[in-house]
């Protein structure tokens, strides 16, 4: 990838984390586990880009906050992938009042996530996974500062 690739993903990271009340290093963590930062991946499960959301739940986020949705392609644009996944944690947070229990939902669904025992839905490998490499960069890099 090439550097000014890089310093535009990591802007938009920023901006869209300090928008939506996250830690940088928080959503670079997801962004790393979910797609180690290839902002056009595509899961098995057809979610897409650097936040891997899928078009479907994206197109649904959109409409709800007003953003003109034109097709699954617009996920392919870190910013606009980045501002929808982070707006749908947000929503994500704001239902299950707990940041472990959100990332579960993320990658599990909410309707699989309100089933679980929620001691489960915080063990669960991705969770693990994403505050794994959260508390590394935040041992590699400390706070921001912002």
């Amino acid at each position: 990838m090439a550097e000014r690739e890089r310093r535009t993903i990591a802007a938009t990271i920023i901006s869209e984390s300090l928008r939506h009340g996250y830690d940088p290093l928080f959503v670079q963590a997801i962004v790393e586990v979910e797609s180690t930062c290839r902002p056009a991946v595509r899961s098995h499960a057809g979610a897409i880009g650097l936040i891997q959301i899928k078009p479907a739940t994206a197109r649904s986020v959109a409409q709800r906050y007003g953003i003109r949705w034109r097709g699954a392609s617009m996920l392919l644009d870190p910013g606009v992938n980045v501002q929808l996944g982070l707006q749908y944690l947000a929503e994500l947070e704001e239902r299950f009042q707990d940041p472990y229990l959100a990332v579960a939902a993320y990658n599990l669904g909410p309707t699989r996530v309100a089933r679980m025992a929620p001691t489960r839905a915080r063990r669960s490998r991705y969770v693990r996974e994403v505050f794994r490499r959260y508390e590394g960069l935040l041992s590699e890099y400390g706070t921001l500062g912002l």
